[in-house]
């Protein structure tokens, strides 16, 4: 493990220049050609990311694993090619679909394929946390005896193998997001056939596919009936295929995030994987000649720190399609980024998914619901039998064309719009990844001295502390108006004995404020939280940590009582940093009185019981529940299919999370979540925003175990170190599917994404 300033480098990556001499002898402009690794490499390079990974040695893959998941006679004609002449080499390529081979590809695909193998090893070795591969030809069109699609053999497949075989990995989750189906990959786990491991046996399904791929009911490549959702998986693996099958072009980044909020994401919680690989095509991305879809490069960055919560961080991408070199290189080099842990670029404001992605969510939950628990009360599950359609009805050629597939392509007009996008995308990277304050209240010495600090230091090392400083008059002046701090005076009746018309005067009014002991209590509290901000906007700090003493503990008589210290560091940042957009999320109370301005969202979240008045509106959201107790599963899909649409949407610049961990309760306010489910909430929120996220203690006077975990795991989500597992074992029912629905029907009318 490499540590500097805070940072923690444990990505693996595979690359090797060999990669180049797989071609075309006879297309030039054969879209799968060498430019692809290089356009890729180039790009990673020239943003540093390679130097800061792990190489992991590449090596080719042995007879023996090749037998894994393919035929004798498969390999042995690849091998036998090394000696063709280019005549035999075209004449062999024309009996199968989309192929071309060349003297070397027997030799490439043996080290495209061992290098995938080294690198899924090296991660459950535990020699690095994640990785990329780099490899070419792709593979996950291969299939057991036959060469298809660009691929020879089954990279993704055989990696996946290995581990159920050798290792004691349980459970692989294979997330396919090339925009070809992989119908290979899917026909080799289709029913999960138990092959008795060395290590352990498993008695469950180990491995669960998931493809998102263009589909057109048929009518595109690889044009197969199985590619469609009903394909659920046959024998042990029923319920462990999941097509996600997309009918038209142009899908956007939004449709994109609703598959994986709506469907990946609970899936993959649900299943609870060891390992994650991804098939990482990226020719969905915005100018791909081939898949005709607008995801930017920087929704893959988004998506692939999605994953990296789900398995403790273990997550390898092994690079498949993707043919518009610019566009595909970018996207390869922000997946890498992302699985370095550094903050994913800022994503353009998320609108409505469109008509026919969510036709194809309501598909895939039906067909799914009797399978998996997150499915059987999902408010996107059809009760009528979906529709069938399938309109591909060409036979299958003897002989396949081999020249002039691909005329050279114009990409002039997606230069212009990729280089905005990528001039556009800030890579916001500062040196520390996290800092922390505190009201030291509760310790004589300094805060690198207090109990909770040295808990977290011997689990995560050191954390970058800031000098402690208070809230100064100028400070608070740049919040409130001195009319506003008159009326607060007035209204908590502390003007006693000071002459009135003194007081008039802004000269006194603030003398008179700063020598309050009252405001040099609340001082003391909101000057750290606003000193995060500096060095969040400073670059100084990716995020902050503040314990703080809460305002609450005022009497109600005394000033400043009503100001709610995520209010005070919000207006702050936005008259001193002019921000526009500042999401606040409250788990504590339920909030009746806001000082809320256009530039702000708050989100609170409680249960009805204890709420004595709700405001809702187009800058406060109030998500409430009629149940005692709102349990982990339940808090989930509130996350996946209210507050993170939401939050994607409105598209925030700065994220406040406001709560108390108390240790006498193991829930807040109605809301049973442990230190692990805090740890995701905050990975969750921290991809937006640039990462640019202040997790608020209100109360830190409790030292419990159950406080330093919640700590503990919420350090490490920001920091980019591995959160644990969540295991959920609360089972929905139909009133939670009925509490979601009554929140989203009193929110959908401001918030397009919920316009399902």
């Amino acid at each position: 493990m490499i540590q500097l300033s805070n940072r923690y480098i444990m990505t693996g990556v595979i690359y090797d220049d060999n990669f180049t001499t797989h071609k075309c002898l006879w297309d030039e402009y054969y879209s799968e050609n060498p430019q692809r690794y290089t356009s890729v490499l180039e790009r990673c390079n020239s943003l540093g990311l390679i130097d800061r990974c792990i190489k992991i040695p590449s090596r080719h893959a042995t007879k023996e694993e090749l037998l894994s998941k393919h035929m004798a006679e498969h390999i042995d004609l690849l091998e036998s090619t090394e000696h063709y002449t280019d005549e035999q080499l075209e004449q062999l390529s024309s009996k199968y679909d989309s192929i071309y081979v060349h003297n070397s590809t027997y030799k490439q695909s043996l080290l495209a394929a061992g290098s995938s193998i080294e690198l899924v090893k090296a991660v459950v070795d535990g020699r690095v946390q994640n990785g990329m591969a780099f490899v070419r030809p792709p593979g996950h069109h291969a299939m057991k005896s036959e060469y298809c699609g660009y691929c020879f053999i089954n990279n993704v497949a055989i990696a996946t193998q290995y581990l159920l075989n050798k290792t004691a990995t349980q459970k692989i989750l294979i997330v396919d997001w090339d925009i070809h189906h992989g119908q290979a990959t899917q026909q080799m786990f289709y029913e999960d056939p138990r092959v008795k491991s060395e290590i352990i046996i498993v008695q469950l399904p180990r491995v669960l596919y998931f493809s998102i791929h263009r589909y057109e009911h048929g009518t595109f490549w690889p044009n197969l009936r199985e590619s469609d959702f009903d394909h659920i998986g046959k024998g042990n693996g029923t319920g462990f295929n999941v097509n996600v099958p997309l009918n038209d072009t142009g899908m956007k980044n939004e449709d994109y995030m609703a598959i994986i909020h709506y469907l990946l994401i609970p899936l993959a919680i649900e299943f609870s994987p060891d390992l994650i690989i991804v098939s990482s095509g990226y020719d969905s991305a915005i100018g791909d000649p081939k898949g005709e879809m607008l995801v930017t490069p920087a929704c893959y960055a988004h998506i692939t720190q999605k994953l990296m919560s789900l398995c403790c961080g273990r997550v390898v991408a092994i690079l498949e399609g993707g043919y518009y070199l610019k566009s595909l290189a970018e996207s390869a080099a922000l997946t890498l980024r992302a699985l370095l842990g550094d903050p994913c670029p800022v994503i353009e404001s998320l609108q409505k998914p469109c008509k026919s992605v969510m036709e194809t969510i309501g598909n895939v939950i039906y067909a799914l619901r009797h399978y998996w628990d997150c499915f059987k009360y999902n408010i996107c599950y059809k009760e009528n039998l979906p529709e069938i359609c399938y309109n591909f009805f060409d036979e299958k050629p003897e002989i396949y064309q081999t020249r002039n597939m691909y005329s050279k392509i114009d990409t002039s007009s997606f230069d212009i719009i990729l280089n905005n996008i990528i001039t556009e995308t800030i890579l916001y990277n500062p040196k520390f990844r996290v800092g922390l304050a505190s009201k030291m209240v509760e310790y004589s010495n300094s805060l690198k001295n207090s109990e909770i600090y040295q808990y977290l230091k011997s689990k995560v090392g050191n954390l970058h502390i800031l000098k402690e400083c208070q809230l100064t008059i100028e400070e608070f002046n740049i919040v409130y108006s001195t009319e506003y701090t008159k009326d607060i005076i007035n209204k908590q009746q502390y003007i006693g004995n000071i002459d009135k018309e003194q007081c008039s005067t802004t000269s006194i009014n603030n003398k008179f404020i700063e020598d309050d002991p009252v405001f040099n209590t609340f001082s003391s509290s909101v000057g750290p939280l606003l000193q995060i901000i500096d060095s969040i906007f400073k670059n100084e700090i990716k995020s902050g940590i503040f314990i703080s003493l809460s305002t609450a503990n005022f009497r109600k008589n005394e000033i400043l009582y009503t100001v709610n210290a995520s209010i005070i560091a919000a207006k702050y940042a936005i008259k001193k940093y002019y921000l526009k957009r500042i999401l606040i999320i409250e788990l504590n109370e339920n909030i009746t009185e806001i000082l809320s301005t256009d530039q702000m969202l708050v989100i609170s979240m409680h249960d009805l019981l204890n709420s004595s008045k709700t405001i809702n509106g187009n800058n406060h959201i109030n998500i409430s529940w009629s149940k005692k107790l709102f349990n982990e599963a339940e808090f989930i899909i509130m996350m996946q299919h209210l507050i993170l649409p939401i939050a994607y949407e409105y598209n925030p610049e700065l994220i406040i999370v406001s709560s108390k961990f108390y240790s006498n309760i193991n829930n807040i306010h109605g809301i049973q979540i442990t230190p692990i489910m805090y740890g995701h909430l905050i990975q969750w929120l921290s991809i937006l925003a640039n990462g640019r996220l202040i997790l608020y203690e209100q109360d830190g006077h409790d030292n419990s175990i159950y406080r330093n975990e919640c700590l503990l795991q919420c350090s490490n989500a920001l920091l980019g170190k591995p959160i644990s597992k969540l295991c959920i074992k609360n089972l929905l029912n139909l009133e939670s599917k009925d509490i979601l629905l009554n929140n989203i029907k009193n929110h959908r009318n401001n918030w397009k994404s919920l316009q399902l």
